[in-house]
This record gives C-alpha cells, structure tokens and sequence, in this order.
C-alpha cells in the first residue's frame, strides 16, 4: 500500500463550504487529498490554503451554472459533488404562514441547487468513472 493519500488525484466541488458541516466536508476531502473547491455566500477571510473558493449564491440557475463552469474550469472535471447548501429564512408558525412564494424560495435555496449541479456535473462523473 502506498502512502498516498486516500483521496489524492481526486477532484471535489463541495457547496455551502465555510461553515458548520460543510467547512468539515472540506476540510476531510482537503486532508484526504483531493483538489477541492467550494462555494459560500461570501468568500472566507481565512480559507484553507490550496481550497479555490467561488462566491455564489446558489438559488438561481445562473449561479448554479457558473458554479459548474468554474469547477469544471479550475478542476478539468469532477470526481465527488457533495451538495451541503441550504437553510431556511421562513417567518415562523410552520406551513399555515407560508404562501407559494416563501415555498418557491425554499425550493430554490435548498432543492434547486442539487438538482441544477446535478444535472450540469453528473453526465462527465459517470462518463469520467473509473471504479
């Protein structure tokens, strides 16, 4: 067994990766070996060195393919997609208080996403597969 590490040579697009759990996806796929990059929001004053980090707001699909575009771009292909983004910005008292429009923008900040980048990265990780 070499001693490479278990992910080296890989290449990884990790979303919503600066904080909670998925800055600890990153950080794991970074250490494991992989080339890794992330989105956020807003770019991370104090990233990890060697992560490329695109600043993106995923709910459209405009951003949803520029996101693809520099993944595939920095990388030169995808090997590991880990969709991490989401969150809920809703007014309280549960769904007698949501109208279509507060769906719609919880559908696009936390479904869309995986889908959009699904569509745009899975054809080449399956053509690209090696295992």
């Amino acid at each position: 067994m070499s001693g490479a590490p278990a992910l080296a040579g890989r290449r990884a697009l990790v979303t919503g990766g600066t904080r909670g759990v998925g800055a600890a996806v990153v950080a794991t796929l970074h250490a494991a070996g992989a080339r890794v990059v992330t989105t956020a929001r807003q770019l991370p004053a104090d990233g990890i060195a060697g992560v490329h980090y695109i600043a993106a707001d995923l709910a459209t699909a405009q951003s949803c393919m520029a996101v693809a575009a520099g993944a595939l771009d920095h990388l030169g292909g995808v090997d590991i997609l880990v969709n991490v983004v989401g969150g809920s910005a809703t007014p309280a008292g549960g769904f007698a208080t949501l109208d279509d429009g507060e769906w719609q923008r919880e559908l696009d900040r936390n479904l869309m996403p995986a889908v959009r980048l699904d569509r745009a990265l899975l054809p080449g990780m399956i053509a690209g597969r090696t295992a």
